[in-house]
């Protein structure tokens, strides 16, 4: 039953049975020396699903642990970031109908925002990463992460880091601004919003931030694997990494930074959803094909003063570039996604027509993310090229 049926033959749709399966040794080859407990990794092409992997643990991967749970390809895993692009294509759809303008200034909408020289800020700066905004407080006080008005607070009262304009990846700013926006307009927090505009007119009922009525013990469990100290956006993210990743606050905050949980298979119906421009497989056009290509087409590209290196970006989507990426060793611009921690990356790709995701609960930082993810991702598009 979508979006979990059973693979096709993957030389039906134009890629290499060999090729795929040096993928999947390769992922298993990773798990089982250590790089992620458990994973889902999903394919899908011409609307068929061409791969549909799962391997360990969800949890029980510490001896300490009392419960055990296999990886099942309907596993729900907390993806983080990778939840980022939902919450763009929410404002995606805003702005088709008329109720934003992306280029306002933010402060249009949240008035007090405007404090510390942040007046002239946009929507659009949020969505490309260039607004210059760093609050780490937003992710070391996890446990206010469910108060609105302490969260408001602390991006209303942020003074920019960098000048705007700057390419500086905000890993959590980026959400609270953006689900502001959605229930100031909307009267719905963005998780409602998604839900109703997306994940019920996809038929992807797993699609969901925060833990949507599923038990806190039944996700798949984040483990921090890496050294004790990796810094994103000046901030120590290694330190007490599974406290905060694993807490209720954060999959009840109503931020897409934090609280995307899902699994493999839905992720890349979604893309593929958007690979399909914007129609749903009723045949009913939630997006135009219009908007959905100026969200995931180039905005701005340089060097981010958050990541530490080079990085394109669309309106809430991490691009492919000539130079390695996410999605491969060279020449991947025509891809689109997201990653999630350094554990889970989702794109799609024009040139190929895959809609791709690959999720685990292994994290051990940006390093380690390129060494896992390029090979796979590489190998999964040199398949079908």
């Amino acid at each position: 039953m979508f979006p979990y049926e059973d693979s096709i033959d993957p030389a039906s749709v134009g890629i290499n049975p060999a090729k795929l399966n040096h993928v999947v040794e390769r992922f298993r080859y990773q798990q089982s020396f250590g790089a992620f407990p458990g994973g889902q990794l999903v394919v899908r092409r011409n609307n068929q699903v061409v791969l549909n992997l799962t391997i360990g643990l969800a949890r029980g991967f510490r001896a300490i642990e009392a419960k055990h749970i296999e990886v099942q390809q309907d596993t729900p895993f907390p993806v983080y970031s990778t939840g980022k692009p939902l919450a763009a294509i929410a404002i995606a759809l805003l702005e088709e109908r008329g109720l934003i303008d992306v280029h306002a200034p933010v402060a249009k909408i949240i008035p007090e925002f405007a404090c510390h020289g942040k007046n002239g800020i946009t929507i659009l700066d949020v969505l490309t990463h260039t607004a210059g905004i760093i609050e780490p407080a937003l992710y070391k006080n996890y446990r206010a992460l469910t108060n609105r008005e302490h969260i408001l607070k602390l991006i209303v009262e942020a003074k920019p880091v960098y000048k705007r304009g700057t390419l500086a990846y905000m890993p959590w700013e980026f959400g609270v601004i953006l689900n502001e926006i959605v229930l100031i307009i909307t009267q719905k927090t963005l998780a409602q919003f998604i839900n109703d505009e997306f994940s019920v007119p996809l038929n992807l009922p797993a699609l969901q931030f925060g833990l949507a009525h599923r038990p806190l013990d039944s996700l798949a469990y984040t483990y921090w694997l890496g050294k004790k100290k990796v810094i994103v956006a000046n901030t120590n993210v290694a330190e007490n990494f599974e406290e905060i990743n694993n807490s209720q606050e954060l999959f009840d905050s109503q931020n897409p930074a934090f609280s995307m949980v899902t699994d493999a298979a839905s992720l890349a119906a979604f893309y593929e959803f958007l690979l399909n421009d914007g129609i749903a497989r009723t045949g009913k056009k939630l997006l135009s094909a219009e908007t959905i290509r100026r969200y995931t087409t180039l905005s701005v590209s340089g060097w981010n003063k958050s990541l530490g290196t080079y990085t394109a970006i669309g309106r809430g989507f991490m691009l492919g570039t000539l130079l390695p990426s996410p999605y491969g060793w060279w020449n991947t611009k025509p891809c689109f996604g997201h990653a999630g921690a350094f554990s889970s990356l989702a794109f799609g790709d024009y040139k190929t027509g895959m809609a791709i995701a690959i999720v685990t609960n292994g994290n051990h930082g940006l390093i380690d993310f390129a060494k896992r993810f390029m090979p796979v991702t590489n190998q999964l598009r040199q398949a079908c090229l």
